[in-house]
């Protein structure tokens, strides 16, 4: 009977302790990553630079400022008399540089690609951010779940325990084995302080990334265990060619080389400069005017403009081989990442569908076995222990998993709830 009543007291303990779970309130990852976008400020200082570059854009297609000026000739010597000075003497000017036909239009697109860069890079640390906030956030609710995991198991062995005294007292558990246990309780008792310490960091971590105090509470983090992911390779090479932040910098590169050689093959042509010049600006009539136009000569061509088409062609090639290099690295991460979530996929459905079951089959047994007079406690806390051990390598299997899809999201340009196969 005494058995008998242990082992229902064990059954009862295994299905009260796998209920465990935190006071805490819930923290939810998507107001963090709104709050990231709007707040972090590596991510305000690469927006700041791309309205900066906005604003250069007109800049570039505008002209030079004209020049306006006033001559007095024919000064006498040694003095300062301008009204000495013959009204045809006295003259006003207005003059302009005019570029040749193009060249300032050339100067505004390469401004325009610029931003459209400026824009990418932007975008490009946004992902940066989210992601690292994202892999912050998993490695929190893991802790979370070792934590929980570990006081499960802590409250299991203290039960267990209690047990075993009583069983040691009447002569049915050996002094080695309630040694055992309580050296195990102690062992999860310090893993437990280690982690909360642990915790207590990387919830710092978060909070920096949020331009918060570093010392703002978190609550715990949870992750939705459903594998949703369905998306193709082929699928994923096509959105990353076409979003991919990084990789489209080294395409508006490219633009930006080619709207760079157009603009060195016009320096082959001259500027014109243009002016007008009225005279007898003090006599209270309107005296004779002068025409001026003036034109720049590409006369050292040989050595300066020739050279400057070698650099912006060469160029070209250098961005245009870039591109080429990042788009080869881009898709090898794609299959790489790729395969690591398909990886991470079986083993959730491997421990989630066979092994976690077995091995809650398997304590069953050991109490079932336990009080019909066979088994023994050590086999009851390794059965316990395998089960735990499993549990956390299933929710790392999780983490890893979404860590990976985190990832994936920073390489395809967006996040995947957004892609449509």
């Amino acid at each position: 009977m005494f058995r008998k009543a242990i082992a229902i007291i064990l059954v009862n303990i295994f299905i009260l302790n796998y209920g465990f779970s935190f006071s805490q309130d819930i923290l939810s990852l998507e107001p963090l990553v709104k709050e990231a976008r709007e707040k972090n400020p590596d991510i305000l200082a690469a927006k700041q630079r791309w309205e900066a570059s906005l604003a250069r854009v007109p800049q570039a297609k505008s002209p030079e400022d004209p020049v306006l000026g006033v001559e007095f000739e024919k000064i006498p010597r040694g003095t300062l008399k301008l009204n000495k000075v013959m009204p045809d003497d006295r003259k006003f000017s207005i003059s302009q540089m005019i570029p040749f036909l193009g060249r300032l239009p050339l100067k505004g697109k390469i401004a325009l690609v610029e931003s459209q860069m400026a824009a990418s890079e932007y975008k490009n640390k946004e992902l940066e951010i989210v992601n690292e906030l994202k892999n912050a956030y998993y490695d929190l609710f893991m802790d979370y779940k070792d934590i929980e995991l570990n006081q499960e198991s802590l409250a299991f062995l203290e039960n267990i325990a209690n047990i075993a005294e009583s069983k040691y007292i009447v002569g049915e558990v050996t002094q080695e084995e309630l040694f055992k246990i309580n050296l195990e309780i102690a062992k999860l008792s310090n893993d437990i302080v280690n982690l909360k310490q642990a915790r207590s960091s990387k919830q710092v971590g978060i909070n920096l990334l949020l331009n918060r105090d570093s010392q703002s509470l978190l609550g715990w983090p949870q992750v939705d265990e459903k594998i949703a992911f369905q998306n193709s390779l082929d699928s994923l090479y096509r959105l990353t060619l076409e979003n991919q932040p990084e990789l489209l910098m080294f395409a508006y590169a490219i633009e930006r080389n080619k709207h760079a050689k157009d603009l060195a093959k016009k320096s082959f042509f001259p500027d014109v400069m243009a002016g007008i010049v009225q005279r007898g600006i003090t006599s209270g009539t309107i005296g004779p005017w002068d025409l001026m136009l003036a034109f720049s000569v590409p006369l050292w061509f040989w050595t300066k403009q020739r050279y400057e088409i070698k650099e912006a062609v060469a160029n070209l090639e250098v961005a245009k081989a870039a591109y080429e290099a990042m788009k080869n690295r881009a898709l090898a991460e794609i299959k790489n990442l790729f395969t690591k979530i398909e990886i991470e996929k079986t083993k959730i459905n491997l421990y989630k569908a066979s092994q976690i079951p077995m091995l809650e089959s398997s304590i069953q047994s050991s109490l079932t076995a336990y009080a019909s007079g066979g088994g023994d406690i050590m086999m009851l806390l390794d059965s316990q222990r395998m089960l735990v051990e499993t549990k956390m390598s299933y929710y790392k299997a999780i983490v890893e998993y979404n860590m990976n899809l985190a990832d994936l999201e920073k390489a395809v340009g967006f996040e995947l709830n957004e892609v449509r196969k």
